[in-house]
């Protein structure tokens, strides 16, 4: 969020202040729209940094009580266990509709989290209190103490380092995402993070190192599908163009033109069929041939499409909560089961989010109840067999919903405070909740998405801000699920 962010590991005292003068410039830039703008000479910033540096092994202070548009400096110190102390300096204004975390509820947070807030996964407790666990770009996750935390990595990564190898990568947080409306996914080996930039270019970003590679030009939409190849990604925007990124190509090769459609949209995870749903019509594309087309046929109005894994069924959601399989061939839709949707509490409507697991044997459908406000999530099996409701508490509302790659788990996504529930499809049991403890509150976004190796969770944060764009956290799978259930 802020303009100025920088850390400095065990900085003398001019290193600091100087920092901390140009965090004062970046936050009076940033203030536009006021006169209230900080004027701190130079001596006042050497006191600032002397009293950091003579501070206790950790702690935060701040330039000014700050406040909406009030430009602020803010210095946050952590010492490691080697005696290394951390400085993060931050220079920011803090805007009417922030969705910032309150000064109290920062000041509650561990110190170790104000120095490198994208390491720090938060724990939902039975008591709904919340503990912190440190998650390294190699993958390790714990405690601070059981990893040997050295601030941005865990202990045998620093020690790799030392000794002069390169640190492990691949996970932790990713920002300057597009829109929460913008997908994203990775590329075949599940070494990058494929999306849109902020900017509105298709970007890649190397999950080990965080370079990225941004296109030229802009996209025209926004990216409503992405599916990954065995040789590529097939990404589709919001109008029906169709895209192709090749692994170490910087911008996106065309593959089928625009047909200026803005109904439902469903991409075969394989990348092999793609169908667009308007109002009572939809258009099917064969991405595998040389050359595609869209094929038109009449059909009746569905709420939200999923192909299966292989793209050979379509299944579809209509906005009376019935599910079908689609014939694009014939235009005409069977029921999936009549029985699967019976029995809902009363007040409980059905609404167009559902899950498809990798095998195409089940799904997840999601009904909502606006008075009071409650989700209700079902796991249907296709084929048969009793539906299982998952056991919601009534403060978790999920918006998203997804199975983990062998369908054993449910994980479901709300939009208001980030948290991830874990559940057993076969018991409706909760197995824990997790978030990424950003500086904002996340308001939208929640898209969840397992790299083709099945080793990492993704998951989309945004606070709506655009300037700031959407954060994606990469965490480590099945350890995720395995601190989410530890007591």
């Amino acid at each position: 969020m802020a303009i100025f962010d920088k850390r400095i590991i065990d900085p003398d005292e001019g290193t600091l202040a100087g920092a901390l003068v140009k965090a004062m410039k970046a936050a009076n830039r940033e203030n536009r729209t006021q006169a209230n703008l900080m004027e701190r000479d130079a001596q006042f910033w050497g006191r600032f940094a002397q009293d950091v540096l003579r501070s206790g092994p950790e702690g935060r202070r701040r330039s000014c009580r700050g406040g909406r548009a009030v430009p602020e400096v803010i210095a946050a110190w952590w010492t490691d266990p080697a005696g290394r102390k951390h400085v993060r300096v931050i220079g920011r204004t803090r805007h009417r509709f922030a969705r910032m975390r309150r000064e109290v509820e920062l000041r509650s947070l561990p110190p170790w989290w104000h120095v490198y807030p994208e390491a720090v996964l938060g724990v939902r407790e039975q008591s709904d209190s919340e503990r912190y666990i440190a998650v390294c770009r190699c993958g390790a996750i714990g405690s601070p103490e059981s990893l040997g935390w050295m601030g941005d990595t865990c202990g045998p990564c620093f020690d790799r380092r030392a000794d002069g190898g390169t640190a492990l990568g691949g996970f932790g947080q990713f920002n300057e995402w597009a829109s929460h409306l913008s997908r994203f996914g990775f590329s075949p080996d599940g070494h990058q993070l494929l999306g849109q930039h902020l900017s509105g270019a298709f970007r890649a970003v190397n999950r080990a190192d965080g370079t990225e590679e941004v296109g030229k030009r802009k996209l025209g939409n926004l990216v409503i599908g992405m599916a990954t190849t065995a040789t590529g990604v097939v990404v589709v925007l919001h109008g029906g163009i169709v895209y192709q990124w090749q692994p170490g190509a910087r911008d996106l090769q065309l593959m089928l033109h625009t047909r200026r459609i803005w109904g439902s949209a469903a991409l075969a995870p394989n990348g092999s069929r793609l169908t667009l749903l308007e109002y009572q019509q939809a258009y099917t594309a064969d991405l595998t041939a040389a050359h595609p087309q869209y094929t038109r046929r009449a059909f009746e109005e569905f709420a939200s499409l999923r192909y299966s894994s292989d793209g050979s069924h379509l299944l579809g959601t209509k906005y009376n909560g019935e599910l079908k399989v689609l014939n694009l061939e014939r235009g005409t839709s069977d029921p999936v089961r009549r029985d699967a949707f019976g029995g809902l509490p009363r007040g409980f409507s059905p609404t167009t989010e559902f899950a498809l697991t990798p095998d195409g044997a089940a799904v997840l459908v999601r009904y909502q109840s606006f008075s009071p406000s409650r989700v209700l999530v079902r796991h249907v099996p296709l084929a048969g067999g009793p539906t299982v409701d998952l056991r919601i508490p009534d403060w978790h509302q999920p918006t998203n919903l997804a199975y983990s790659p062998d369908g054993f788990y449910a994980i479901t996504a709300e939009a208001e405070h980030g948290w991830i529930g874990f559940w057993d499809v076969l018991s409706g049991k909760s197995l824990g909740f997790v978030r990424a403890v950003l500086e904002d509150l996340s308001w939208r976004g929640g898209q969840i998405e397992f790299s083709p190796g099945g080793e990492a969770l993704a998951v989309a944060y945004n606070t709506g801000r655009s300037e700031h764009g959407t954060t994606i956290a990469v965490w480590p799978w099945p350890e995720t699920l395995r601190v989410a259930g530890q007591k």
